[in-house]
């Protein structure tokens, strides 16, 4: 029976490691802290479910993956500038909110949970050279990051609410967003070329605005935050090792939702030794596209800036259909194709000590 080492006990290692142990492999995964989702404090994030036709809770399951974590579908979004405040009821959940970290409803100890069940041997506290390893997943520690989230978790009274900020003087080039769910919630700035003290006062002003704009009945209030990155030309396979997730760099330049490229990508590289496919080849049929698209959309809304988050908001006046109008925004087109090798230069150029 073969033996395969991951480094990186995220969701694309672990999501690895079970399809790979379901399939007959000895797996061993190797995490330098001592659980899983040990990284975040117990943030809300959102699995997006817009980017694809197929529902990503069937998505998950096609890749041997059980829904063993607590997810709350959203079909009722609210997007604002701070001002006026637009809501949208879609027929189908445009995300479900998923809990990071060491919480046991988390997805992070679901996916640990399943990996164990399987099989698969983790080794927390270890940190081992990347030279013996098969596949690298240890996320944005392997790239510089691209952005940086700053912001709060907090228990409420509230009713569940999605909201999406788009204001200048709440987050540099992407969004602030305020989640409840089930009485527990989190509010922050996401903040794109930006690291360290300069994000608090974006988040600041998001606090400012969100308190100001809703009701929200703050207790119990814990600081959370952490980084993330993408590349313009993604991580494939360097020196015989397979890259999953941010360590190769599949993460959306637009606004930042990564886990579903994750879960694929770690699906994929277990698909490629199982049955011996190339892996670049196999994320391009699937990932790719969407992923060069977010460059385009990336460049697009840094070149128009404040009049993008204009537009956004009058697109979302005049079009009910959000989902389905996000769907066509995340996949290419003649024009995003079109712009593509431009907008990864000029990206390139402008953000070099980013991407």
């Amino acid at each position: 029976m073969e033996n395969i080492k991951i480094m990186g006990a995220g969701l694309s290692g672990l999501t690895a490691a079970i399809n790979l142990t379901k399939a007959g492999y000895n797996v061993d995964v190797f995490e330098k802290r001592d659980d899983c989702g040990k990284r975040f404090q117990g943030d809300l994030e959102g699995l997006e479910n817009w980017s694809s036709k197929m529902d990503i809770l069937h998505e998950i399951k096609s890749m041997n993956i059980k829904i063993n974590f607590n997810c709350s579908p959203f079909k009722k979004i609210c997007l604002t500038d701070g001002k006026e405040i637009l809501e949208n009821t879609c027929d189908k959940p445009v995300f479900y909110l998923v809990k990071r970290g060491t919480n046991e409803d988390s997805l992070d100890q679901g996916l640990k949970k399943q990996a164990l069940e399987s099989g698969v041997n983790i080794h927390f506290n270890s940190k081992k050279n990347s030279e013996n390893m098969d596949i690298i997943s240890v996320g944005s520690a392997e790239n510089k990051p691209t952005g940086s989230v700053k912001g709060i978790r907090f228990e409420s009274e509230s009713d569940d609410i999605a909201v999406s900020l788009l204001n200048k003087e709440a987050s540099n080039r992407a969004y602030s967003y305020l989640l409840i769910t089930n009485g527990y919630g989190c509010m922050c700035s996401v903040n794109l070329y930006l690291m360290g003290n300069a994000v608090n006062r974006y988040f600041k002003k998001t606090y400012e605005i969100m308190t100001e704009l809703f009701d929200i009945n703050i207790k119990n209030v814990k600081n959370i935050g952490g980084v993330g990155c993408c590349l313009l030309t993604p991580k494939y396979v360097k020196k015989g090792k397979i890259y999953t997730g941010e360590a190769a760099g599949f993460q959306d330049l637009l606004w930042g939702f990564g886990m579903r490229y994750a879960i694929n990508s770690g699906y994929l590289a277990a698909k490629s030794i199982i049955e011996n496919k190339n892996y670049k080849k196999l994320i391009k049929q699937r990932l790719s596209d969407r992923l060069k698209t977010s460059v385009s959309n990336r460049y697009i809304a840094d070149r128009f800036k404040d009049r993008y988050s204009s537009f956004l908001l009058e697109w979302a006046k005049e079009n009910k259909r959000w989902r389905d109008i996000l769907y066509r925004g995340y996949n290419p087109s003649l024009y995003t194709r079109a712009i593509y090798p431009f907008a990864k230069l000029n990206l390139a150029l402008k953000y070099k000590n980013f991407l």
